[in-house]
């Protein structure tokens, strides 16, 4: 195991419980790459699907997991580096589904105990479909049944930007039901962020947000599960779109429940059913400056982030740092992260000892609104130090320069809508892309991608619920969003792979096309919509 150290270490699953609360910096279930971390280097990591019992607010989940374990390994891997990740899946065989006449086979969710894997945000070969790396239009997405192996291959781009990524599973029709049982982990890409002198001398802390969904099961008094009967309505024991219990956890303790079986309380700034519980707890010096970097790894919450009191400076989003750190208001205003998201901030701690919250705001906007709930408290006490704020960060080959205007060679429209009533569906809505639900053997000609072209998108969306967009290969800079409020312009523009469309609302964005060629998609990262039809295959040609 290479010389990490251990205050770089993520804290999860059932660690988390043994430090009596505390946002560790060191610990457990993290898989590192072998050697010194030096480019080149052949690393092999195996995943493991399995059920596994965990006990948050007093109730027992039985949940898929990797590795039996929330959050699964994390994994640590440099540019440069061959990775090969072997997926072991341990679930029961599925059980025998037949979908009814007139009933979608393809985006009612089904076959829950067949998994694979996605790297959200590396910019590796195409490796939803199978093989791997296919331009296959037909090709049928990778998918590991219970009881056997598949192996990865990946070849990390030498230029892929230094920071904060994720796994979790992508075989469609049970991607939802996996994540929100907790299969996902953290992937950490070292680089030159993470030499700067004054990043180097800082703490680094990782927090990995997931929401749990479980319902009381059918057959297990005590056990609470999410297990649904395949091809079946709601009402006899089929997939709903809503659980009755949302866990949110961090680093795989209990922040908040969210119990929807309780009608909900709304007051002027709040609503929901609060059950918060304490969050985890970061001890830092008057002065300090320590490295925060966040996954929102939700299948169905955003997290408007609150931190009042600190200097809060972002570095990077989702995964791509900024070019000089970037002050940002926490106190007067809040910060959205969305679905599939992840941020990297630098957080100078204030002069006066106490206690300061990190925290989601209540959002009373949602089609099912939750309340607020502290996400970690930071203790601040001691001796106060004196730490810097770098003034410029490295540039991240992969996506600078930016992209030019002469650089644009063509346009394409994303529209994301729904269809209700929708009988082939079986709780009755169809969410769509285009118009049509996703069809996994065919590509639509309007997202056949040229290798080495710059375009712009632009994403529409009509519903009154908004969508956490995410585009697989490449990552994009978003230069306009127009939500309820108006219209926000992005210079210089925010480079994500992840980003929200407002309600009725519009994102303009620009990508290009680097690299890879293969068959992909792209598709709203609120899970639950994705599994009801709400994706699209890509070819890049």
């Amino acid at each position: 195991m290479p010389d990490i150290s251990r205050r770089e270490l993520l804290i999860g699953g059932a660690a988390a419980a043994a430090t009596a609360g505390v946002l560790a910096v060191e610990g457990c279930n993290v898989i590192t790459s072998g050697g010194s971390l030096a480019p080149n280097i052949s690393s092999a990591f195996t995943l493991t699907t399995q059920y596994s019992d965990h006990t948050f607010g007093g109730k027992t989940l039985r949940t898929r997991t990797f590795d039996g374990i929330i959050p699964g390994p994390t994994m640590t891997v440099v540019p440069g580096q061959q990775l090969t990740i072997n997926v072991v899946n341990g679930f029961p065989p599925n059980a025998a589904a037949t979908p009814g006449p007139g009933i979608d086979p393809m985006n009612n969710p089904h076959l829950f105990n067949t998994a694979n894997l996605h790297l959200h945000g590396v910019q590796v070969v195409p490796h939803i479909f199978d093989p791997i790396g296919t331009s296959d239009r037909a090709a049928m997405m990778v998918a590991i049944q219970p009881g056997s192996t598949y192996t990865y291959n990946f070849s990390i781009p030498a230029d892929q930007p230094a920071g904060l990524y994720w796994y979790h599973p992508h075989h469609h029709g049970s991607t939802d039901v996996e994540v929100s049982g907790g299969m996902a982990g953290l992937i950490l890409v070292k680089g030159a962020i993470d030499n700067v002198p004054e990043i180097a001398a800082a703490r680094d802390l990782r927090l990995a947000f997931q929401t749990i969904n479980v319902n009381a099961s059918t057959t297990t008094p005590g056990i609470y599960d999410l297990e649904y009967a395949a091809y079946k309505p709601p009402a006899s024991g089929g997939y709903k779109p809503r659980s009755d219990y949302l866990f949110a956890i961090v680093n795989g303790q209990l922040v908040n429940l969210i119990d929807f079986t309780v009608p909900p309380v709304c007051g002027a700034s709040n609503c929901g059913v609060p059950n918060p519980s304490p969050p985890p707890v970061v001890q830092v010096q008057p002065g300090e400056v320590v490295r925060l970097r966040i996954l929102n790894g939700s299948n169905t919450l955003n997290l408007p982030l609150s931190l009042p009191g600190f200097e809060v400076y972002v570095i990077g989003y989702d995964g791509v740092n900024l070019l000089a750190p970037q002050l940002v208001d926490l106190a007067g205003a809040h910060m959205l992260l969305t679905m599939g998201g992840r941020i990297e901030l630098l957080l100078r701690a204030p002069a006066a000892p106490g206690n300061y919250n990190l925290s989601a705001v209540a959002d009373t906007t949602d089609p099912h609104p939750w309340p607020a709930f502290p996400l970690t408290q930071f203790v601040v006490s001691g001796t106060p130090v004196s730490m810097a704020i770098p003034t410029s960060l490295p540039t991240p080959t992969r996506e600078y320069p930016l992209i030019a205007d002469s650089d644009i060679t063509g346009t394409r429209s994303v529209l994301f809508s729904n269809t209700f009533p929708s009988p082939s569906i079986l709780f009755g809505t169809a969410l769509t892309v285009n118009g049509n639900v996703y069809d996994e053997t065919s590509v639509p000609a309007e997202f056949v991608l040229p290798v080495g072209n710059a375009e712009t998108w632009t994403i529409t969306n009509n519903m009154s619920e908004g969508h956490p967009f995410h585009l697989h290969t490449n990552s994009f800079e978003v230069h306009q969003v127009t939500g309820s409020s108006g219209t926000v312009n992005y210079n210089p523009p925010i480079i994500c792979d992840s980003v929200w469309v407002p309600p009725n609302g519009k994102v303009v964005m620009r990508v290009r096309y680097k690299q890879w060629r293969g068959k992909d998609v792209f598709h709203c990262h609120k899970l639950v919509h994705e599994d009801q039809g709400m994706m699209s295959n890509t070819l890049l040609v």
